[in-house]
C-alpha cells in the first residue's frame, strides 16, 4: 500500500512538471526572428551602429525581419552573399537608406547568407544561416554601453573581438581630438582633417555631405540627401586632409539660401571590414 502511494506521488508529480512545461515549449515557437539596427554613442562620443543581434539562424523556408526603429538615423539592407537572393519585402533600397521602417525576408534555400547596411557597409554587416532541417534559432546577445554586444557587426565568430575594438584604434585619440572640421565654413565646399592612427594605415576614408530635402525643395520634405561625395583609399598615418564640393543640387541650394546646413558623414575603415562612423553638422555659407 506505502509502495503504491509513493509511485501515485512520483506520477502525479511528473505529471504536474509535464504541464508547466508545456507551455514553456509552446511560447518558445514565435514568429520571425528579428534583426534591429542599433545606434549608440561610444566612450570617445563618436557614433557607432550595429545589428542586434548579428548572427541569426533559421530553417529552410524560414524568415527574418529587419527593422530600423529610429526616426533620425537612416539604415539600408543589401545582401552581399548566399546561394540566392531572399524574397524580401519593406526593406529600404538605395544607398541613403530610410529611417523607421520594418521589412522581411524569407529564405528558400539553406545556406550562409551575409548582409550589410547600406549607409553603415563597413560597421553593420551579418549572417543568417539557413539550415535545412528546419531548425530555427537566434544568436542573442547582451552587454552594456559603450561598446555594441559581443558578434554585433561581425559576419563570424573570431572576430568579434577586433571588430569591438577597432573602430576607436582606427582614430588617433579621442574623436573629438582626431577629427577637425569647422562648424562653420565658407564656399562651395567643406575642408577637415583625420588623424589616422597606425592600425588605420592603408585604409579608405569616405566623406559623405547630407542635406535636408525641405533645404533643397524636394518633395515629402523628410530625411536627407547626399549633395557631396569623397573616397579616398590607401590612408597614410597621420592628418589626413579631405576636401569635398557641393554637387549641383547642393550648390543650386546655397545660392537660393545663401547658407546650407549640412550632415558630414566620416567613415573610416580598414579592408578587414572594421570601421568607425562620425557624423558632425556644418553651416556652409555662400
Amino acid at each position: 500500500m506505502r509502495l503504491r502511494r509513493r509511485l501515485l506521488f512520483v506520477l502525479a508529480a511528473a505529471l504536474g512538471a509535464a504541464m508547466i512545461a508545456l507551455p514553456a515549449v509552446a511560447g518558445s515557437e514565435t514568429g520571425p526572428a528579428t534583426v534591429t539596427a542599433i545606434n549608440s554613442e561610444g566612450v570617445y562620443k563618436e557614433q557607432r551602429h550595429y545589428w542586434s543581434p548579428a548572427l541569426v539562424t533559421v530553417g529552410a523556408g524560414g524568415a527574418v525581419t529587419f527593422a530600423n526603429p529610429s526616426s533620425e538615423v537612416r539604415h539600408g539592407l543589401e545582401w552581399t552573399g548566399g546561394p540566392s537572393a531572399p524574397s524580401c519585402g519593406g526593406i529600404p533600397s538605395g544607398s541613403l537608406g530610410a529611417t523607421a521602417w520594418h521589412g522581411e525576408c524569407t529564405f528558400a534555400q539553406p545556406g550562409t547568407y551575409t548582409f550589410r547596411c547600406t549607409v553603415h557597409p563597413y560597421e553593420m554587416t551579418g549572417t543568417v544561416t539557413v539550415n535545412p532541417n528546419g531548425t530555427t534559432t537566434t544568436t542573442t546577445s547582451t552587454g552594456t554601453e559603450p561598446g555594441p554586444p559581443a558578434g554585433a557587426g561581425v559576419t563570424t565568430g573570431p572576430a568579434t573581438a577586433p571588430q569591438v575594438a577597432a573602430p576607436v584604434s582606427l582614430l588617433a585619440g579621442s574623436a573629438a581630438q582626431a577629427i577637425r572640421l569647422a562648424r562653420s565654413q565658407r564656399g562651395r565646399s567643406v575642408s577637415g582633417s583625420v588623424k589616422v592612427s597606425q592600425a588605420g594605415a592603408g585604409g579608405r576614408l569616405e566623406v559623405d555631405l547630407l542635406a535636408g530635402r525641405a533645404s533643397l525643395a524636394d518633395a515629402g520634405h523628410g530625411g536627407q540627401v547626399q549633395v557631396g561625395r569623397l573616397v579616398r583609399s590607401s590612408l597614410p598615418a597621420g592628418a589626413v586632409s579631405f576636401k569635398v564640393t557641393l554637387g549641383a543640387r547642393g550648390r543650386r541650394a546655397l545660392r537660393a539660401h545663401r547658407s546650407l546646413s549640412l550632415s558630414v558623414r566620416i567613415v573610416l575603415s580598414t579592408r578587414g571590414g572594421a570601421g568607425v562612423t562620425v557624423t558632425r553638422g556644418v553651416r556652409l555659407h555662400a
